[in-house]
């Protein structure tokens, strides 16, 4: 099993979109996956609410899953006043205990993380193998790529093994900004291998599907996002 944990500090970068259609696209490809939801605003839980699958587990720890689609559950967010009211330590041991029995019944494990590294980011960190940083293509998103950066840094040390970067994908570019274009040039140059070739370009549609409660791959697969978040299942998987 893999595990990713999609995560940044900033907010509005488009972390629970990414972290969805991760998910969804790496089922479409064939993987069994597990999304999970530790945000306590649930944006992820929300934003996929109208998804719905045929219960195709009925023993063991994915029956107690939500089937989203074919190969794609999920472990919703249990909403902020159930994580306040929570021991986030006792919560994540359990959760680490539960994903280690799920170790051969899936493939992949993506976890939507706070945007804020607070107790339920950390136990993303805690939990994932690796790490994916989706910045928007503006010019605060290196001062904010760095507090990031400097944030896995102290949870390889804390949680070794784990936490590792796998890469930095830009989100939400529009080409016709001249500033978007410029600052993506300006993070190919200074992150080199570490940023994906894969680029989400902006599309009104993401919206509109969440909105409905469904994935981009469900509203519209020939879409300009569905088409750039499947490339970048693709170049997860394959590299």
């Amino acid at each position: 099993m893999r595990s990713l944990a999609v995560a940044n500090q900033k907010g509005g970068v488009g972390k629970t979109t990414t972290a969805i259609h991760l998910a969804h696209g790496l089922a479409m490809a064939g993987a069994r996956v597990l999304l999970i939801d530790l945000d306590p605003q649930g944006n992820a839980t929300l934003a996929v609410q109208s998804m719905q699958a045929e219960p195709s587990v009925t023993e063991g720890p994915l029956s107690w899953m939500r089937p989203l689609a074919d190969g794609l559950w999920m472990l919703p967010s249990p909403g902020a006043e159930a994580h306040l009211a929570r021991d986030a330590t006792l919560e994540t041991d359990k959760l680490a205990a539960t994903i280690e029995e799920l170790d051969q019944e899936i493939d992949w494990l993506v976890v939507d993380c706070p945007p804020r590294m607070d107790q339920w980011g950390w136990a993303g960190l805690r939990i994932c193998d690796e790490v994916l940083v989706p910045v928007q293509a503006e010019f605060f998103a290196m001062q904010g790529l760095s507090q990031m950066m400097r944030t896995l840094e102290a949870a390889q040390q804390e949680f070794p093994g784990r936490a590792q970067m796998l890469g930095v994908v830009v989100t939400m570019l529009d080409v016709r900004e001249p500033v978007s274009v410029e600052v993506l040039g300006d993070l190919r140059e200074t992150l080199g291998a570490r940023l994906m070739d894969s680029v989400i370009f902006r599309d009104s549609q993401l919206v509109e599907a969440a909105s409905h409660g469904i994935s981009i791959f469900e509203y519209n697969l020939q879409s300009k996002a569905a088409l750039a978040y499947a490339e970048l299942v693709r170049e997860i998987m394959h590299g």
